[in-house]
């Protein structure tokens, strides 16, 4: 069982939680609140995992006497209580996690877990510090570094905390690799991998993070699925299944690497509002493949194939919203364009740039613009990040084209002006590189990665 004690805050002091994990699967929580309350609310929804408030069980809410108050489930998540609590214990069930639900959700086994503040503590407690106690042989790892003892928790839903009886750190002032369990590739050499992501990402971006981000590797039975990733905070959850074979060890993680971290900068880092989804994930798809072909993870005629592939994903579903539509209902419905869409109509963006500037521009200096100090914290996302893609005379009307209307790709007819061609008349799309290409078509392709 995990003990949780939490002290609630009051004004600018912080609530105190202490975590003792005694039997792996349980959670138990302790709250000594500094102000009276009477109705306390946990997080059921997130990321299309729903339903997991209900692991909440036997909570019960006292008096300063240590009076019972009469605290009542009104919810699933939602509790209440007759008269004022000082205080409030219940547990949490961590053994239930399924492979849908993660890598979204806490969940805790004999051999370790995540730990995650948003789905164990009550929204209600805005900032807290924490302290562990764990079995004899276990470790714990964060993003948050602890000060004698204790982490100040300043943001109780971004915080993530990897615990395990077989944790080992690889780190540096800018990165820690946590990884838990026994795999066949070398630590180091995936610590390398991140890195050179990393590295590759402050530049495309022109910010380093202000803080070091963590890529946490943990085992855990997907059921199908290989792996599955979150990035949370300063956090990179990465649960691979224990069963799963890959050609490169080392080319996957990169692969992967180049999409979960770029979400260490966007969203994370960008202090914007509203559903941005179709930027974050669909231009992050493509940036993250351009930088897999940037570091020699994949070459030319693979970026075209996993182009190809999308549009044929593409053209196999229905077009009927537009893209910040779509991202309004990225988690409540069946297929969802953002992705696919998203990362095609970035392909069409960085070509159209690169043309129209004749190769001086590309879709990483929107990034770096982004980045550069000018968006106003708690702006409206769509409006920033469309406003930011219509700079200059020649991409005025792309955004409102592709992102604000419910536009169909039609690449087919599209592409023969970058020097490309898209051939969908077999079981598999063929994006290829046209035959008679003319001077401006092979700077343009050549600035994309295509060698002579």
């Amino acid at each position: 069982m995990l003990f949780i004690r939490v002290i609630e805050a009051h004004a600018n002091v912080p609530a105190r939680v202490t975590i003792s994990i005694v039997t792996p699967g349980e959670v138990k929580v302790e709250a000594e609140l500094s102000a009276p309350a009477r109705s306390w609310s946990f997080r059921n929804a997130y990321a299309g995992a729903l339903g997991f408030a209900e692991r909440v069980k036997d909570f019960r809410a006292t008096g300063p006497s240590g009076q019972n108050t009469g605290a009542k489930k009104i919810a699933s998540g939602e509790f209440r209580s007759e008269h004022d609590a000082t205080r409030i214990t219940y547990t949490v069930d961590l053994s239930a996690a399924s492979a849908a639900g993660v890598p979204h959700i806490s969940w805790l086994t004999a051999g370790g877990g995540f730990l995650m503040f948003a789905d164990l503590i009550p929204r209600d407690i805005e900032s807290l510090a924490a302290e562990f106690k764990l079995p004899s042989g276990w470790m714990i790892e964060s993003s948050l570094s602890p000060i004698n003892g204790s982490y100040e928790v300043p943001e109780p839903e971004k915080a993530v905390f990897i615990v395990g009886n077989s944790l080992r750190k690889t780190s540096n002032t800018n990165l820690e690799l946590v990884v838990n369990g026994t795999w066949p590739f070398k630590d180091n050499k995936a610590f390398d991998a991140a890195m050179q992501v990393m590295k590759h990402y402050t530049t495309l971006t022109g910010l380093k993070l202000p803080r070091t981000s963590l890529i946490a590797i943990a085992p855990f039975s997907l059921g199908g699925a290989k792996w599955k990733a979150e990035t949370r905070g300063a956090t990179v959850i990465l649960l691979i299944d224990p069963d799963a074979h890959f050609d490169t060890w080392i080319g996957q993680l990169k692969v992967i690497f180049t999409h979960e971290m770029l979400h260490l900068w966007v969203p994370n880092s960008l202090q914007l509002d509203g559903d941005y989804d179709w930027f974050f994930e669909g231009f992050t798809l493509y940036t993250a493949l351009r930088t897999a072909l940037d570091l020699k993870v994949i070459n030319f005629k693979g970026f075209l194939e996993t182009l190809a592939g999308a549009y044929d994903v593409y053209i196999s579903y229905p077009d009927d919203v537009s893209l910040i539509q779509a991202s309004e209902t990225r988690w409540t419905g069946g297929f969802n364009q953002v992705y696919v869409k998203g990362m095609l109509v970035a392909f069409l963006y960085d070509l159209k740039i690169r043309k129209e500037s004749s190769g001086s521009a590309t879709l990483a200096d929107r990034y770096r613009e982004l980045f550069g100090g000018r968006v106003t914290a708690n702006a409206n996302g769509n409006e920033v990040i469309i406003a930011l893609l219509d700079a200059g005379p020649a991409m005025s009307g792309f955004g409102k084209l592709y992102v604000e209307n419910n536009t169909k790709l039609e690449l087919e007819q599209l592409l023969p002006t970058y020097g490309l061609t898209l051939d969908t008349s077999g079981k598999k799309s063929q994006l290829q590189v046209s035959r008679n290409l003319s001077a401006e078509q092979k700077q343009l392709l050549r600035s994309l990665g295509l060698s002579d």
